[in-house]
Formats: C-alpha cells, structure tokens, sequence
C-alpha cells in the first residue's frame, strides 16, 4: 500500500513537529482557511550539507541519480500519475550564496542542506485527517518505527504543555540600520543606478534577536499568515521558519513555471480601504515597471534550460493578497529540455532574480558590497525534489533564520530610479514586522 490513513489528527501533529528528527514541513495556506494542507518529513534515510561548490555540484548529483518512483518496473497503478506534492525525495534549502555566480571559496555556515526522505505525511488542516504517503513500500517494521515517533513526540508535547517554558513569547528584535544609515545604503544604491551600472537593486537588511528560536514551533506563524508557500526546516546548525508568499521554480513533468513578486502595499484597516489599496497597487505604472525588469531576468533565466521559443508570460501583474500586504505577481512558463534535470535547472537560477535586481550579477555585486552582512538562508530557496520527478521550491523571504546564538529575519525591497528611501524603509517594515511581532 502506498498510502493510508493515520489514527492522528492534523492539527495536532502540526503542533509536534519541531520535536521530531530533523524535519521538514512544506506548508501552504488560503487567506479563508479552505484548503490549507502541510506536507511534513522526517527522519530522513540520507544528508548533504554543502559548503562549496563541489558539494553543491555533489548534491545535484546525488539527487540525478536518485531512482524514480514513477519509472520503477514496480509502480502500481495509483502511482502511475505523480501528485504535484512531496510524496519522497530530497528536501531542503539553498542559501542565498548558494549561487554559482558567487565566490568559490568554502562558506562556514551550509550552502545548503538537504535530507532524502522515502515516507512523507500529508496533513489536510480542513479535515483534519493525516495521511501517510510510501512510494518507496517501505516494510511494515520500518513504518513501524517511524510511526513510534510521531507518538513519543505527542508524549513529549503533553508531558511539557503545563510549563511556562513551552508558551509563546514575543521576542526582541533590532533593526541592523537605522534610518540614516539606511539612507546611506539607499543613496550609494541610487548612485550605482545612476551610473547606469544596473536598473534595479534589491536592497536588504536583517532585525536581529538574541534568544535561541531553534527548538521553537513554527504553528504561530502559519496560522497568522496562512502563507502559500510556507516552510518549516530544522537540522543541527539552522532551523528555518518561513511564511514565504512567493514561489521560485516548480518543474511539473516538462513545464517550468517561477511566479515573482515585485510591487507591493500594506492591507488596509478596512474593506474600503483594502480595496483602494489593492487597486492602487493594480494601476501603479512604477510597480508595474519594476514587476516587468524582472519578468524579463526570469525569462532569460528560465530559456536557459527550455526548448527554443517555449518562454511564456501567462499573467502579467496579477494583485495577490496576503495576511499582511497585497503583492503584484507575474507568472511565466517554459517547457523543459530533455537533457536537463531538475537540480541543474533549480542550481543554475539561483539566486531568484526577484530579490536580485536586474541585470542579476551586477546587482549581486553592489549587494554584496552595500549590505551589513551575507544573507545565509534569506532570498535563498526551500523546497523538494520528488522521486517521482517534479519540484517546487520557494524564495526564502519573509522567513526567520534560527541558530542558538541567535535570529535575525531580512526584509528588503527594490530600489529602482523613482523610488525613494522613506518609502522603501516603510516597505521593509511593513513586510517584516507582523512576523517580529508574532510570539514565538
């Protein structure tokens, strides 16, 4: 059997994940809670952790020569058409430098990490029923097993409910500039624009808390934001908690689809006004133009790896809405060359050309030379790659970085000719402080 229903409930599941091993949790909401699912993994069989571009190189590999569920002599027949979602695979996280237009050099915190997982658990939040999913028709002692721990972690949560300890608390953040110093990086940013050497720059900083998040549940976040394309990792070095509205690359089959996100406005205190703002944001032609710079980076990006003249703009500047802001999205597609696989294609993109800026390497260059610090996980990508051969991976925005020294969570957005730094500093806040403000 490669699926069957667990005598747990969803919801209470979702409450232990942080305790189980080395998890991932692929979470995505709807603003009228109707058809939000998680898919999580756990324990999983193998691990790369990359600190290099060798062992970039290693895991992309690794995840080529991983068998294929849906081309196993042995698939029956409900696995004869692949479900868009995680089922088993590879799982995990590319950072920011992950990029192979960056430096060569061996990093101290990962490049990436990821996890094979052969046995996934899909929870439907609506009907709160769990559903265990196994391609790989893993024996019944190894279910077994792994099902022993999701019930100790259910124990383990009732036995520590009562303390203090395990209440959430809101936390302390700061900001790594003030005003003035933001200033300062937006006008070196402006001065770069005007010399012609690039026509965006997403410009960024991280805020910054000292308590250990780590061992922390990431359920106060998704159920604040009900993000689409949220994400819960945790491993020895880097828990990650992200309520990301923006999905980087899904490969289905032979289509390629990124969907970027440029434009953006707070929500409203009201329905009227939310709908002015929606509306503003729709006709804005400077929000408009900065979503089209990137359109046109993607769409080279992704020509890279399709069939000649396959790239397509399906939507142009669609308004999406969001527990905290309405955002402007584009959707482009392309259908995949034969010759490429999946992690080649996911790798040679990185970073999204979204939080980049355009042309992407020099914007990279005058980020790299103008921001407090490198970003890590921040705008880099979460996401699987199934055995059953599809992907779909996110960009790590709106995410917090967990390790025991401390947290910091990024905001940032585009600088373009006509923007201004009282603006794009309001913006920051405006993406980021609902998640500082949100006890954990």
């Amino acid at each position: 059997m490669t699926h069957q229903l667990l005598p747990f409930r969803a919801t209470e599941i979702l409450q232990i994940v942080h305790l189980l091993d080395n998890p991932v949790v692929l979470y995505s909401g709807s603003q009228a809670h109707e058809s939000s699912y998680a898919i999580l993994a756990f324990s999983p069989r193998q691990q790369q952790t990359c600190h290099s571009r060798s062992d970039i190189r290693q895991l992309a590999e690794r995840i080529q020569a991983t068998p294929s569920v849906a081309r196993k002599s042995t698939a029956i027949s409900d696995t004869a058409a692949p479900s868009p979602r995680f089922r088993s695979g590879w799982a995990g996280y590319f950072s920011y430098e992950a990029s192979l237009h960056t430096s060569n050099r061996s990093h101290q915190t990962p490049l990436a990490e990821f996890f094979y997982y052969p046995v996934t658990v899909e929870l439907c939040l609506q009907s709160d029923r769990c559903t265990l999913h196994n391609p790989q028709h893993l024996p019944g002692s190894e279910l077994e097993n792994w099902l022993q721990q999701l019930q100790q972690a259910l124990q383990q949560r009732t036995n520590k409910s009562a303390s203090p300890d395990n209440i959430p608390q809101p936390r302390h953040w700061q900001p790594a500039w003030n005003a003035g110093q933001y200033q300062q990086a937006f006008e070196r940013t402006r001065h770069y624009l005007r010399a012609g050497d690039c026509y965006q720059v997403n410009l960024a900083m991280p805020f910054t808390c000292n308590a250990d998040l780590t061992n922390a549940s990431p359920v106060p976040l998704f159920e604040r934001f009900q993000p689409l394309f949220g994400a819960y990792f945790h491993s020895r070095t880097t828990t990650l908690f992200s309520v990301s509205p923006e999905r980087f690359i899904r490969i289905q089959g032979n289509r390629l689809e990124t969907r970027p996100i440029k434009g953006t406005i707070k929500r409203g205190r009201d329905a009227a006004e939310d709908e002015q703002h929606r509306q503003w944001l729709a006709a804005s032609e400077k929000n408009r133009a900065e979503n089209l710079m990137i359109v046109d980076l993607l769409r080279n990006d992704l020509s890279r790896h399709a069939e000649p003249f396959s790239v397509t703009v399906d939507q142009l500047f669609h308004i999406e809405t969001h527990a905290n802001v309405h955002h402007m999205v584009s959707t482009i597609s392309a259908v995949k060359r034969a010759d490429v696989s999946a992690a080649d294609i996911i790798i040679d993109a990185l970073p999204g050309g979204s939080i980049t800026g355009a042309p992407k390497l020099r914007a990279m260059e005058i980020i790299a030379e103008l921001e407090v610090q490198p970003r890590g996980p921040y705008c880099g990508s979460l996401g699987y790659f199934d055995d059953a051969g599809h992907s779909d991976l996110n960009i790590l925005i709106r995410t917090i970085v967990a390790r025991p020294q401390g947290a910091e969570c990024w905001g940032g957005g585009g600088v373009v000719m006509d923007s201004t730094w009282e603006d794009e500093w309001q913006e920051i806040h405006t993406k980021v402080q609902r998640i500082l403000d949100t006890p954990l």
